[in-house]
């Protein structure tokens, strides 16, 4: 991941500098593009802002087990937005797939369809793919990093029936993901997060409730401010549904911009605006 980060960083001309701006220092950004040291993820999320990248695609240009020519297409067609490139690129990766019928091909796949659906929001995943994604996904008994990684890249192409039935997996789940540390952890309910905005998105709320209802069972240390106010936020999305008042939702926006937390701010704020 921080050998990726470096390489589209230097993709963009953005300098080590602009990257570590009022985030950390350059010595540090330095040490953990090259493998010398540790980031915590909200600072990742922060820096990811600053190469143009959300999560989810960072994620995405992150988990290409394709040769490095393939690698370089996807990337160079995302970062310019090359909307016909990206949708030819998607279209080979899923005809290789159905000759080939490896489970790589179709990851690799669903992470073009993911990117290309960002940019054109057309979903070039089938069902009968998005089906063997979901038989992947929720026969799976180790959740680690890389298949959370590519759950919650490949979100936005999947059915609502789907996203809640491999979040219900990851949910029954949680207490082996938690043994693992504390970073896969945080990593998982924040997934766990997107899956239910995605929901939300979807106008699908009986799913996205259920999802925050098991959310709400859980206890986070007061280290993991940021899940506890996402998962507030949820909440009020979901309160929202019910009662149209925008209020609470925009004061906890202020909130966050009162304490600094500008980047969390304004992706509520986004995530408010497409819901709403």
């Amino acid at each position: 991941m921080n050998f990726t980060f470096k390489k589209l960083r230097k993709m963009q001309n953005i300098t080590l500098s602009q990257a570590a701006n009022n985030i950390c220092s350059v010595s540090m950004l330095s040490r953990w593009e090259n493998g010398q040291g540790k980031m915590d993820f909200e600072k990742v999320v922060e820096l990811l802002e600053k190469i143009n990248l959300t999560p989810a695609e960072f994620l995405a240009l992150s988990g290409l087990n394709q040769p490095d020519d393939l690698s370089q297409d996807l990337e160079k067609a995302w970062l310019t937005k090359d909307q016909a490139k990206l949708q030819q690129l998607t279209t080979t990766a899923l005809a290789k797939f159905q000759t080939s019928q490896k489970l790589i091909d179709l990851n690799y796949a669903a992470i073009c369809s993911s990117l290309y659906y960002n940019l054109s929001r057309k979903n070039l995943l089938s069902i009968s793919n998005q089906n063997l994604l979901n038989k992947e996904l929720s026969h799976l008994s180790v959740w680690g990093q890389e298949n959370l990684s590519l759950f919650r890249t490949i979100i936005n192409v999947l059915s609502p029936r789907i996203i809640y039935q491999v979040s219900y997996q990851v949910i029954e789940h949680l207490d082996f993901i938690k043994a693992a540390g504390h970073d896969t952890f945080y990593f998982a309910i924040t997934t766990l997060f997107e899956a239910a905005i995605a929901l939300f998105k979807a106008n699908n709320f009986k799913y996205a409730q259920k999802i925050l209802d098991k959310l709400n069972t859980l206890t986070f240390k007061e280290r993991d401010m940021q899940l506890i106010i996402g998962r507030h936020f949820l909440n009020q999305l979901a309160e929202y549904h019910n009662q149209p008042n925008e209020q609470k939702i925009i004061k906890t926006i202020f909130f966050l911009k009162e304490i600094g937390a500008n980047h969390l701010a304004h992706y509520f704020l986004t995530i408010f605006n497409q819901i709403k």
